[in-house]
């Protein structure tokens, strides 16, 4: 089986309610536990001595997705194998031609590349230093800071991504686990994570590895998908966000907080929905609205028949960002 799902299409198995305990008793083995654990919220047990519970939620293809009962954060478990994640974006951000999708997400995502530029500029002040650019992709967010004088690198799991973004851009950019190479890039005054924390299987642990490249008092800006929000709530599992592998977390606003904190950062700013214009936030907001209220009343329907049943994964759902001063 492919681990490349069919995103032209959009569809997606998915469960519109909760796992009966039925169905959770009959999972195979290597997904038969009826919790899950959620790193984010591993830390605060530890401390207290609470056992957080997280029940399933949502089928998604092969993956199941759990929802944390502390900071009601959504994610993949078991979490898939390092090797099968690299080999996912290794195809993943290939040409068109060549079976990829990355340049489909690439072209709408740098549309919002100006207002997270002047986030950049207004969260370090005028001068943001050097900046590191997280999860870069093919390096397009590197080239636009470049050409507008700030000093970026990227660093990507994606060796055809960072292969692009050296020898196509001309950027330098870092290949591999920041984990891993952390030690030989440097220090950052700046550092963004756009669209991209969703995507690694630990995010205390991969922000920790940010804040440690990170001078005292640097900031570091992300935007990811929001869920356990009005619109998640309104239209359960089907915003765009329920995407695994490729997402391997939908975070609640509490959760992307409670992580942040975590990882030896304090949130200066937290957008609950996060928009390059205030126009386009609005338009957002009723187009959204609009369309769960009817995609709700057909998935009522649709419960008529058996569950679990195949669903369209709608391209709608609200985004936050937060802009977070480093502890040191």
């Amino acid at each position: 089986m492919s681990i490349v799902p069919d995103y032209r299409s959009g569809k997606i198995d998915l469960l519109a309610e909760p796992l009966t305990e039925l169905e959770v008793k009959t999972l195979t083995p290597s997904r038969s536990a009826g919790t899950a654990a959620c790193r984010i919220c591993q830390h605060s047990e530890h401390r207290s001595g609470a056992r957080l519970k997280s029940s399933p939620c949502y089928n998604a293809a092969e993956y199941r997705m759990y929802r944390c009962e502390g900071c009601r954060s959504a994610f993949v478990s078991p979490t898939p194998s390092d090797a099968t994640l690299a080999r996912f974006y290794g195809l993943y951000h290939l040409a068109d031609e060549q079976g990829g999708v990355y340049d489909q997400v690439e072209e709408r995502m740098q549309s919002d590349f100006p207002a997270k530029l002047n986030l950049v500029r207004q969260a370090a002040g005028r001068q943001p230093g050097r900046a590191l650019v997280v999860g870069c992709g093919k390096g397009y967010f590197v080239e636009c800071c470049r050409d507008s004088g700030v000093d970026a690198t990227g660093c990507d799991l994606s060796e055809s991504g960072v292969r692009f973004a050296t020898e196509q851009l001309k950027v330098p950019a870092f290949c591999g686990l920041l984990s891993e190479i952390k030690q030989d890039i440097g220090l950052y005054d700046t550092a963004t994570f756009w669209a991209t924390i969703e995507h690694v299987p630990d995010p205390v642990a991969t922000l920790r590895d940010i804040a440690s490249v990170l001078r005292p008092g640097g900031r570091l800006l992300l935007d990811t998908g929001i869920g356990d929000d009005w619109l998640d709530n309104m239209l359960p599992g089907r915003n765009q966000w329920y995407d695994p592998p490729q997402h391997l977390w939908v975070f609640s606003a509490a959760g992307l907080v409670k992580a942040v904190e975590a990882a030896g950062f304090t949130v200066v700013e937290h957008d609950h929905n996060f928009e390059r214009s205030m126009a386009r936030r609005l338009a957002k907001t009723v187009r959204n609205g609009a369309l769960a209220a009817g995609l709700r009343a057909a998935a009522v329907v649709g419960r008529m028949g058996q569950s679990p049943f195949g669903v369209t994964r709608y391209p709608i759902g609200n985004l936050q960002s937060i802009v977070a001063r480093v502890n040191k």
